[in-house]
């Protein structure tokens, strides 16, 4: 740092205000958006994991998908398939299962769920 200068000014000097940039407060506050409530039967995990699997799959209708809820906060999702797409979804060594299984997973713990996928 020079002498001459002063350390420099962040957020151009002005204290930081919670709540956005807006003049004033949203209704509702910070969790705007945000599923009030228990988790419903069906999360975004589990739709996020059928819509990956479709495109993986390049044909959409190869694919039977089974849910099955274990418990109120734990989810198997089965796909049965052909034999030369359940290739294409497992991939070289298990990377493509074990990398969508991985993201599932982390969609999942948002809503407080767990999603395994089996593939048969």
């Amino acid at each position: 740092m020079d002498e001459k200068r002063g350390p420099a000014k962040r957020y151009s000097g002005k204290p930081f205000k919670k709540g956005g940039s807006g003049g004033g407060r949203r209704p509702g506050g910070y969790g705007v958006g945000r599923p009030s409530g228990p988790p419903s039967s069906s999360t975004a995990a589990e739709d996020l994991a059928e819509y990956i699997l479709r495109v993986l799959a390049r044909d959409p209708d190869a694919l039977q998908f089974d849910r099955k809820m274990m418990g109120s906060r734990r989810c198997r999702l089965g796909v049965t398939c052909e034999p030369t797409i359940t290739g294409r979804l497992i991939g070289k060594d298990g990377k493509t299962i074990t990398a969508l299984r991985n993201l599932v997973r982390a969609a999942a713990s948002r809503h407080g769920k767990r999603v395994d996928i089996e593939i048969q």
